[in-house]
């Protein structure tokens, strides 16, 4: 059973320029599956990925999220994430942010 929120790390670039959108426009790297994260996840992504750049951390209400949610480890790793394949992220999921 997935956590009752999962979060999502987005540039601020992406966050503003979804603001118009129903759904977040993500990234490249979430083309073949949104990559999510548990909430004490958030602060080891930041830290490895976002050092440096601006970005915005997004609370997701999960049950908002369509899609096929798969808790696994990213190709080569041993750390499991929360995935959502077939799926998009609608901004109306999105219940905080903070950036």
């Amino acid at each position: 059973m997935p956590p009752k929120y999962l979060y999502k790390i987005l540039s601020l670039e992406a966050w503003e320029k979804s603001q118009k959108q129903p759904n977040l426009i993500l990234p490249p790297m979430d083309d073949a599956f949104i990559h999510l994260a548990k909430e004490d996840q958030v602060h080891a992504i930041l830290s490895k990925f976002w050092t440096n750049q601006p970005h915005i951390v997004l609370k997701l209400r999960t049950e908002s999220l369509p899609g096929r949610l798969v808790y696994e480890t990213n190709p080569g790793g041993t750390t499991k994430y929360y995935h959502l394949y077939e799926g998009h992220l609608p901004l109306t999921a999105v219940i905080d942010s903070v950036s």
